[in-house]
């Protein structure tokens, strides 16, 4: 029974294709590469073969924080900074910068100040040397400041810290991090800490006395450093104010012109106290010079008043001389006269002697 029915079945499906038309044949007997329903074909044993191609599913499993929502019935989002109109919003949530006080966990006692050594006296006049000395340092002073910076700058006051985690007993991991580079060096600050829920639910200024579990990780040119502590600690604060920036070509540029003209500024600075040096020099040999010249106007002096006195003492001794002459002439004549009387001349002989001088 079994076997008839199968037969009708087969002959029945044979009756029904009768009429079907084959869409496309191939010819087994004609010459391979030609085709008259294809064309130009490719020989099957020359085809490309195609490697398999296995796909692996992975899954990524991201852990994103779930959104609350508002059971309340209340039109008014919580996280809409429009509905805050008389309060501030609550600080803490993620993506928000909080203002982190810096401040000092260790005061050391200032340094008492060494005692200057005294200047060394310079020779000569000291009014002189003073005033040389203030001439130098007015010019030293009007030299231009070419140090980077100003003599203004601080330390930082306070520290952004953003936050990028919120734990589930409510507190807050917050970090601050810098970072430049360039073609030739890259530095980076990165400091990541804990900050309690109880320091965020008020208004009060955060400082870094509040932050927990601070870890640092500083990277300068390749050499990184790290520090892990309990507490912020005033190294942090240290190298947060000292980070180098990168500079650029023109910094560079900058830097180098600044450096040739601070040697330039050094030279001159060393010329002028040269010429300081030898202003003091010429002002000592010119002491001295006028202290010669005035030794020996007073020593021309002393002669000149010692041969005056000669002078005078010599024509006093002419004078004396003189009159002593005298009084002896006059003694030799009186002796003379003492010893032979005068004879009275003739008349004619005293005419003679009167008349000879007009001859």
């Amino acid at each position: 029974m079994k076997k008839t029915c199968m037969m009708a079945v087969t002959l029945l499906l044979n009756a029904c294709q009768t009429g079907a038309v084959p869409i496309s044949q191939r010819n087994m007997y004609e010459k391979e590469g030609k085709s008259s329903n294809l064309g130009h074909r490719r020989p099957i044993e020359d085809r490309a073969a195609t490697a398999s191609e296995v796909y692996v599913k992975r899954q990524n499993i991201d852990i994103v924080p779930q959104e609350t929502k508002n059971y309340t019935g209340s039109l008014l989002a919580l996280k809409n900074p429009d509905t805050y109109l008389f309060v501030e919003a609550p600080r803490g949530d993620l993506g928000d910068f909080l203002d982190v006080a810096i401040l000092v966990n260790r005061k050391d006692k200032p340094a008492t100040p060494a005692a200057a050594p005294a200047p060394a006296a310079a020779p000569g006049d000291p009014a002189t040397a003073a005033k040389g000395k203030t001439i130098q340092d007015e010019l030293i002073a009007a030299l231009p400041k070419l140090e980077p910076g100003t003599a203004e700058a601080k330390a930082p006051s306070s520290i952004k810290m953003k936050v990028v985690r919120k734990l589930e007993n409510g507190d807050v991991i917050v970090e601050a991090a810098r970072a430049s580079q360039n073609e030739w060096e890259a530095n980076s600050q990165r400091a990541t800490a804990r900050l309690p829920y109880q320091k965020l639910s008020g208004q009060g200024v955060i400082s870094t006395a509040d932050l927990e579990d601070v870890h640092w990780t500083e990277s300068v040119n390749g050499q990184i450093t790290e520090r892990e502590s309990n507490t912020w600690e005033d190294e942090y604060s240290l190298r947060w104010s000292g980070f180098d920036e990168a500079k650029s070509k023109i910094a560079l540029d900058l830097e180098v012109k600044r450096k040739d003209l601070e040697k330039v500024k050094e030279r001159l600075k060393d010329r002028i106290v040269n010429v300081g040096k030898e202003r003091n020099k010429l002002a000592v040999e010119r002491d001295k010079v006028d202290s010669l010249r005035r030794e020996a106007e007073d020593k021309l002096n002393e002669l000149t008043q010692k041969n005056s006195q000669q002078d005078a003492q010599i024509e006093q001794q002419k004078d004396i001389i003189k009159r002593q002459e005298q009084l002896i002439e006059e003694i030799r004549s009186s002796q003379a006269n003492l010893t032979t009387p005068e004879k009275p001349a003739p008349e004619s002989k005293v005419r003679e002697t009167k008349t000879q001088p007009q001859q």
